[in-house]
């Protein structure tokens, strides 16, 4: 199984992919009284600006143990975000027209409302630029001349090559109909064609999603598919049919249409993963050091006793900023 793919650069996007999902265009109804809650440089934010950030994403932890210690996560991010989005307007930093059109379009067809509604949504307008604006300032400036040479890439595959090996993959196609009879004379009809005529058959006669495709499910590797399927499945070689497989939703006869057995993936087979992998680490590097830096140089405030939550981080207190 190749390596999970990392997921370490999500700050790049947390305010188009997440900030976007969980502000809404619901009416918020007016506070008497809207703290501030966070000072990072000479900007102030409120408890309503902390809450459209937690919006949604909260939900599992409220009420439990560990409410606080996400919270206090989350608030460390907004931070953080505050702090790369200053260092982008400092450098004037806009965001792409297009790139800002784009992600109205992709927050309508989500179901966030249509596109006049989001540009009169003005918090959740400032919060699509602002994301911008980051993303830009990462990509443009923090992130620019960063590389990973192929030597690199070579000697990473050679210190994990155990890492690199493929399962047993198959491509499977499916019939499944709703009786065992029915079944039986789809075997026969396939055994007198040798089998040549299986996506036909699947067309006319499977009630299954896929029959429109020939009965296609796709690829799988050892392990993704149910256990009494993958016991008559694995064993079958390329261009062969499984027996019938009974289950609550009918009768499935199964045909392998490839195969490829496990093997040490070779360095070209998984050089661009490696490649990927080892930027994303890069930039987690370049990351981290800027935020770190920046913690540094700004002053930061959490007025802990305006929270509606036990605040227990201690980040940025400890590279520098001020915590109350």
């Amino acid at each position: 199984m190749p390596p999970r793919r990392w997921q370490v650069l999500g700050l790049m996007f947390l305010l188009a992919f997440f900030c976007l999902e969980s502000c809404g265009l619901k009416d918020r109804a007016p506070k008497v009284t809207d703290p501030t809650v966070v000072r990072v440089g000479e900007k102030n934010f409120s408890r309503t600006d902390l809450e459209r950030f937690f919006d949604s994403r909260l939900s599992e932890f409220r009420g439990t143990d560990s409410a606080d210690l996400a919270k206090s996560a989350l608030l460390d991010s907004f931070i953080e975000d505050k702090l790369l989005l200053r260092e982008a307007e400092q450098l004037n930093i806009e965001p792409n027209s297009q790139a800002l059109e784009s992600m109205r379009e992709k927050l309508t067809a989500s179901g966030g409302g249509n596109s006049s509604d989001l540009q009169r949504d003005k918090d959740l307008e400032q919060s699509m630029i602002e994301s911008l604006k980051i993303k830009e300032y990462l990509h443009d400036h923090l992130f620019k001349g960063l590389f990973i040479t192929p030597e690199e890439c070579e000697a990473y595959y050679k210190e994990h090559i155990s890492d690199f090996v493929s399962n047993d993959v198959v491509h499977v196609r499916e019939i499944l109909v709703d009786n065992v009879d029915q079944a039986n004379k789809i075997q026969a009809l396939l055994r007198a064609n040798r089998n040549r005529n299986f996506k036909e058959l699947a067309r006319q006669y499977s009630k299954a999603p896929t029959a429109a495709d020939g009965g296609d499910l796709g690829t799988f590797q050892r392990g993704e598919l149910p256990e009494e399927f993958e016991k008559v499945i694995f064993p079958l070689a390329p261009g062969t049919v499984s027996k019938i497989v009974g289950t609550q939703y009918g009768y499935h006869t199964f045909f392998v249409e490839e195969k490829t057995l496990a093997h040490q993936q070779k360095y070209d087979e998984v050089e661009n993963q490696i490649q990927e992998k080892l930027m994303l680490e890069r930039q987690r590097g370049a990351l981290d050091k800027e935020l770190a830096s920046l913690a540094n140089q700004v002053q930061i405030q959490v007025n802990r006793e305006k929270l509606d939550f036990k605040y227990v981080g201690a980040r940025f207190a400890s590279r520098g900023g001020k915590s109350q």
